[in-house]
């Protein structure tokens, strides 16, 4: 009886288990597609339309891939190299902010010159042939000072900001005329680039949502921005213009603004395959049940599933500062496709440097001028770690998207229960994709065993894979289904599609095999002569063939001959070259390559960029990799760094008459003084008197220091010590503004005694050999090497701890960083200045104390980042190699 128990209750497990896995679309029904009547379409024959699920561009359905790169945040020699890395990754459509607080600063100064020049970023990006989707706010967020919002406006009294109050949209009206005066011609409708404008940003002010925004909409489209698509950030509410303005979402995966301290950030919603595309509050208006199956109600979904901010890298926040892992963009995206999204929008795609304005920096949070985002661009032109999972996914969007989009995405009821392994089905008639996910951002996910997922049809039930296998922690993947590659059905393949290329009566499609789980094909016959396999084996049965016993990798491919003589070729690569794979187009020609460096395609050529002087690349030809090799000169650059000691650069002194010693500095500056430090040395008592007020020292042992940040004022400031028996003195005051830059005043023989005539200089006693512990500051000059002239990049590569770092040259603010483990980059190349005849000065503040609560990763130790040090700097310069022969 009891053997009869367990038997009974192993199969109410088991058959739980395999409901699990199973879903019913054998009765769904699709909703229905309406067209919005947006603004003009755009010439003939390259018409934009959009309709409740997707977009489409001459009547084909389009799966965009959008990367938010702000041309005013970075040097505008760098903006093609920037957009060719954005095109060869597979971005396609670039957005960007036009942040009005950037280019007038100043009520009435209006600047479009250099890394402001809209204009010209607008026509590079056409001649690129990349599209743009202008956001102009006026109010952007991007952490950037009151959301871009110029601090004239924001002072003044007589108008209510992100309203309808008539004063403000006079000045927003004024605005967008600027920008449009700039965009003009460039419009989608007249053969531009400009094919969508998003306005406002992140508007939630409640009952004033839809007024607000076609209000916004309305005097854009007076002014003449009339284009195919207007979008709104849709946060938290479930209001928006519908039919008017298409809603976006963003989807944070690492979110520092939601906490702080030393705890990871609780699991999101977003981490699941949810309907959920507002905050963490399911919109349950645009939700059916169709028996265990979550689906769109037709009835009730007026916009497309759009994403502009899909957070595939992070900004440091000062407490919280983390380093997101390569996997976290793949499961982003991974998740975004299955719940249906139907353009991916990255924010950021392309990493950036804040300006320095003439008041003060623009951050709102996090470093003040570096804006790197840990995109998979990064500040200054490397690849960051999510690039390799962004950039197949990006593939995968751009050559099966057309297919993808019109596929509603269902998901099983099972989901609901965080517990069950997640899983969801995109689904266009018979054809589709599945999705599955098994990862979580800092958080572990089991492993599930005897996963096989079953999907009924209107008419077949498919099973994926053919035996059950073990979805390991960590997981995540696509597998297509009943999807037709150049008239082959395939069935379905437990390997994930990655990109196609034609070559003359050829197609060949890449797939790659998860680690974790074997990779197997079961093609239908219809159609074919022949089936061979390479590194695989192949067994035909009654309909079709089926492959398994892959060895993944170059080699390892499936060759279909059709009855009309052409060939279809299926190439299974191993995860670590999908990491790898590069596609393009040259003189109307496809290509896929893979190679370990960084690639873009311009003017004919191909070109490879790496840190190191040899690289290989193999590209596709003709059903077989073919392998280059290149090899270059070896730079050796070298920076030399060194401590700076307290009042290196300050002389001796001492009065030639009475006991004062004196001098007065011109402070003129439209900034304010954020903070000033006085150190001084001398071996009697003294008292110092800056513009009229005694400061207060404090004995740093070796030396006395006093924080003056209110002393010190715009215009003339005098400094006066009064020194008992003409005593010596050496000291130095450091002075920070708010625009970022730093000013040291030193004693010298410039200084005067009470007679008005110089001090005498003399060679005094031992300065300071550091600073002291209780500041928590050290400070480094650093000698660096010319950059290299031409598109060869040369960077320096800081390894320091700390808490934050500051970089200037010849005063001015050229970096920062929030330290989080990682080497600090900043580019040579793109000072302005001559690093190798002026000495950098990099200037890091100490963490208070071992136990501040902020957010680091494990290999962080926080006790080491109370005294600041630099243990070393690497000077990489840039290698390109050109392929001629493509």
């Amino acid at each position: 009886m009891k053997k009869k128990v367990l038997f009974i209750v192993a199969l109410c497990i088991s058959g739980s288990l395999s409901a699990q896995y199973q879903i019913n679309l054998s009765k769904i029904t699709p909703p229905t597609l309406n067209y919005l009547e947006l603004g003009h379409t755009g010439p003939a024959g390259k018409e934009i339309r959009v309709n409740n699920l997707y977009m489409e561009e001459e009547g084909i359905p389009q799966l965009p891939v959008m990367g938010e790169f702000h041309y005013n945040r970075t040097d505008h020699r760098y903006w093609r190299d920037a957009l060719l890395k954005m095109k060869a990754s597979g971005i396609n459509i670039v957005a960007t902010y036009c942040i009005w607080s950037l280019h007038e600063e100043v009520e009435g100064e209006l600047s479009w010159e250099g890394h402001l020049n809209l204009r010209c970023f607008v026509e590079l990006c056409k001649e690129l042939d990349m599209k743009v989707h202008l956001r102009f706010g006026p109010y952007c967020n991007a952490e950037i000072k009151n959301g871009g919002l110029p601090d004239w406006i924001v002072s003044n009294k007589n108008l209510v900001t992100r309203s309808n109050d008539p004063l403000y949209l006079e000045y927003v009206r004024r605005w967008y005329q600027a920008v449009y005066d700039q965009v003009k011609g460039l419009l989608w409708k007249d053969g531009g680039p400009v094919m969508a404008l998003q306005l406002e940003n992140e508007y939630v002010r409640k009952g004033m949502i839809i007024p607000h925004l076609l209000t916004l909409k309305k005097m854009a489209v007076e002014i003449g921005f009339d284009l195919p698509l207007y979008s709104m950030t849709h946060w938290m509410d479930s209001e928006y213009p519908k039919g008017e303005i298409v809603p976006y979402a963003g989807f944070y995966i690492e979110a520092p603004w939601t906490a702080s301290g030393k705890n990871e950030i609780p699991t999101s919603n977003f981490e699941f395959f949810t309907y959920n595309r507002l905050s963490d509050n399911i919109g349950t208006d645009i939700i059916k049940l169709e028996g265990d199956v979550e689906s769109l109600s037709g009835e009730n979904n007026d916009s497309p599933f759009f994403t502009c901010e899909i957070g595939v890298g992070t900004t440091a926040f000062y407490h919280r500062r983390a380093v997101v892992p390569e996997e976290m963009a793949g499961e982003n995206i991974n998740l975004r496709l299955g719940c249906g999204a139907n353009m991916m929008g990255y924010y950021m795609y392309t990493g950036g440097t804040n300006p320095v304005g003439k008041i003060s920096t623009y951050q709102s949070s996090g470093p003040r001028i570096s804006y790197d985002y840990q995109a998979p661009i990064r500040e200054f032109g490397t690849l960051g770690t999510v690039m390799q999972e962004t950039k197949k996914y990006n593939y995968f969007m751009n050559d099966f998207g057309t297919a993808l989009a019109p596929a509603v995405a269902y998901l099983p009821t099972s989901n609901q229960d965080r517990d069950n392994l997640q899983w969801a089905v995109r689904l266009n008639e018979s054809a589709g994709y599945l999705f599955c996910s098994n990862y979580l951002y800092k958080h572990t996910r089991k492993d599930y065993k005897n996963v096989q997922f079953s999907i009924k049809l209107k008419d077949e039930t498919i099973h994926i894979p053919r035996k059950k296998v073990t979805v390991k922690g960590g997981t995540y993947f696509l597998w297509p289904f009943n999807q037709q590659f150049s008239e082959v059905l395939l069935k379905y393949s437990t390997t994930q599609p990655v990109c196609s290329l034609k070559e003359g009566n050829t197609d060949t499609y890449f797939f790659f095999e998860d680690d974790f789980i074997p990779g197997e094909y079961l093609i239908e016959d219809k159609g074919i002569r022949s089936v061979e396999v390479k590194n695989g084996t192949s067994r035909k049965e009654k309909n079709g063939y089926f492959i398994d016993r892959l060895t993944p990798g170059k080699e390892c491919s499936i060759e279909i001959t059709k009855e009309n003589g052409s060939k279809v070729r299926f190439v299974t690569l191993t995860e670590e070259e999908s990491d790898h794979i590069w596609k393009g187009t040259l003189k109307g020609k496809e290509f896929v390559a893979i190679t370990n460096s960084s690639l873009i395609y311009d003017n004919d050529k191909i070109t490879l960029i790496d840190d190191q002087p040899s690289t290989e690349i193999w590209t596709y030809e003709d059903g077989n990799f073919k392998q280059q090799t290149f090899q270059s000169s070896a730079h050796n650059l070298q920076a030399e760094f060194r401590p700076i000691t307290p009042m290196e650069k300050s002389l001796w002194i001492r009065p030639t008459e009475g006991n004062i010693a004196k001098r007065q500095f011109s402070l003129s500056t439209f900034s304010k003084v954020e903070r000033a430090y006085l150190r001084y040395v001398s071996s009697d008592p003294i008292s110092c008197m800056i513009n009229g007020k005694e400061t207060k020292t404090t004995s740093m042992g070796s030396y006395s220091y006093a924080n003056v940040t209110d002393f010190i004022q715009n215009g003339n400031n005098t400094i006066e010590f009064n020194l008992s028996n003409r005593k010596e003195i050496t000291a130095e005051i450091e002075v920070l503004l708010k625009n970022g830059k730093r000013i040291l005043w030193n004693t010298d023989a410039t200084w005067l005694s009470a007679d008005n005539k110089p001090v005498a200089t003399t060679t005094g006693k031992n300065k300071p050999s550091a600073f002291a512990p209780e500041e928590y500051i050290g400070l480094y000059e650093v000698k660096a090497p010319a950059a290299t002239c031409g598109n060869e990049e040369t960077r320096m590569y800081i390894s320091y701890k700390g808490d934050v770092a500051n970089a200037y040259l010849n005063g001015n603010l050229i970096g920062d960083s929030f330290y989080d483990g990682t080497e600090w980059i900043l580019s040579l190349s793109r000072l302005k200045e001559s690093i190798d005849t002026n000495p950098m000065v990099i200037r890091i503040d100490g963490l208070k104390s071992a136990d501040v609560p902020i957010y680091f990763e494990k290999n962080v130790v926080p006790a080491d980042c109370v005294v600041p040090t630099i243990s070393d700097i690497l000077v990489k310069q840039e290698y390109r190699f050109e392929l001629n022969n493509q």
